[in-house]
């Protein structure tokens, strides 16, 4: 008996579905961890080293540099192996980067390790929204998947915590190595998970297909679809697709949201508010207010994304980010500008968390056809880490060259002109089927048409 493919409707979840949505939340939490660690690790590290501004902003965007290497091909790998085993390979590289991180001897082996954890990042974000995308029902879906970008914000606020508690010490080791537990939890509940059952369908699996949706509490739809209509594509194939202008559309959006600074805020917090007055455990104390901030706003977003829709936050959150980043510039000429810059950093990031950075991931998962979708979210998971990597190691010499009152008015002009640009091209995408694409409508059609089902 062949069974028609699986979407995803309102129905109940079942205890299944929240297990596996939560134990593959961890992977957002493995990302928010091994990214934020680096923030408290890297004032001791230097010390430890005697590292540059260079050779710091190479310590911190080593992962990203790994991450970017990884995205392009973890798509083509997640289409041929299944969702399920490209998050289980990419947890075990994680954990061997973190441990190879915490014991190294030197420069060159730090710098290793840290590839290594980027290297599995740079699988585990494209995977693990991509997993609970299609495992989420529509009116839930972005709720479900910026549950991972919550665990990425308490990733980074628990790296914060631990250095908070052993800056004193001096333990940079112990902080890096703390990173193993989760990744340890994840692989050991992973063999509980099922495969994602649209990918089954997919392969031509639709008997299993049809059981793993019955477990998840997931319907099968009476679709005429084929599984070899479903099947992924390759790159191009994947692009000629979906559209041009929606290919630009993704890889604009994952590249903005790096190039507003939001993550300069974030992996160099404790160093900012060093800069600004506080001492080096002010400044970490003042990156644990920064986390907080950051997780209180995205368990915000994980209210309102299915309520008020991807758009407004995305701009909205633009807007209130270009302002912060200009107030961050203006009160650097106070004569103790600290406190005022851990405020307005909290503001920053709360902006970017409610906007962009949870936005993004949700975006590029419902504009692009079923078909494309694999291809496509990993080329712009390619793009939003290159960016990452890019923005990351230059951000110390910026505020070398520049002060870091001139940084930031770089990063609010920038961020200015994308709630501008976003503001005329992006259109809104709430409740729409997973398996659909954005309608290629001209620019000047209003932001809110419905999307177009794929046949």
């Amino acid at each position: 008996m062949t069974h028609a493919p699986v979407t995803q409707g309102d129905v109940q979840p079942s205890p299944l579905r929240v297990f596996t949505v939560l134990l593959t939340s961890l992977g957002g939490l493995l990302f928010g961890y091994g990214t934020g660690v680096i923030a408290g690790a890297l004032p001791l590290v230097s010390h430890t080293y005697g590292l540059s501004s260079w050779s710091q902003g190479a310590a911190v965007s080593a992962a990203l540099l790994g991450a970017a290497l990884t995205a392009p091909t973890s798509g083509r790998l997640a289409d041929r192996l299944g969702r399920r085993p490209v998050l289980g390979g990419a947890t075990a590289f994680y954990a061997a980067g973190t441990l190879l991180s915490a014991t190294a001897e030197g420069t060159a082996a730090l710098l290793a390790g840290r590839l290594l954890v980027g290297l599995a990042l740079g699988a585990t974000s494209f995977a693990v929204p991509l997993y609970i995308s299609e495992i989420a029902p529509p009116a839930r879906r972005g709720a479900l998947v910026t549950l991972n970008q919550l665990m990425i914000t308490v990733g980074l606020l628990l790296s914060y915590v631990v250095a908070y508690v052993l800056e004193p010490s001096g333990n940079w080791r112990t902080m890096f190595a703390l990173g193993a537990a989760p990744a340890l939890i994840l692989l050991a509940g992973l063999p509980f998970v099922p495969e994602s059952p649209e990918w089954l369908h997919s392969r031509g699996r639709t008997e299993r297909a049809a059981r793993e949706a019955h477990r998840l509490g997931l319907p099968a739809s009476a679709a005429d679809s084929t599984p070899s209509a479903t099947r992924g594509l390759s790159l191009r194939a994947a692009a000629a697709h979906a559209g041009p202008r929606w290919v630009a559309l993704g890889l604009a959006i994952a590249v903005l949201v790096h190039l507003t600074g939001l993550n300069t805020a974030i992996y160099y917090a404790p160093t900012i508010l060093a800069s600004s007055g506080l001492t080096s455990s002010g400044g970490v104390a003042g990156s644990v207010l920064v986390g907080s901030c950051n997780v209180l706003a995205t368990v915000f977003t994980i209210v309102f994304l299915d309520r008020w829709g991807r758009r407004p936050l995305m701009l909205g959150g633009l807007a209130v980010m270009a302002a912060a980043a200009v107030a961050i510039a203006g009160v650097q000429s106070l004569g103790d500008p600290g406190v005022a810059t851990a405020v307005l950093l909290c503001l920053f990031i709360t902006a970017g968390a409610v906007g962009p950075a949870a936005v993004f991931w949700v975006y590029i998962a419902e504009i692009y056809p079923a078909r494309a979708r694999g291809a496509l979210m990993s080329l712009a998971t390619a793009a939003h880490w290159a960016a990452d990597f890019v923005v990351a190691t230059t951000f110390l010499p910026l505020v070398q060259g520049l002060s870091l009152e001139g940084a930031f008015l770089v990063y609010a002009v920038i961020t200015a002109a994308s709630a501008v640009g976003l503001g005329r091209w992006m259109q809104e995408t709430k409740s729409a089927p997973v398996s659909a694409s954005v309608s290629q409508a001209p620019a000047a059609t209003p932001p809110t048409l419905p999307l177009e089902t794929e046949r």
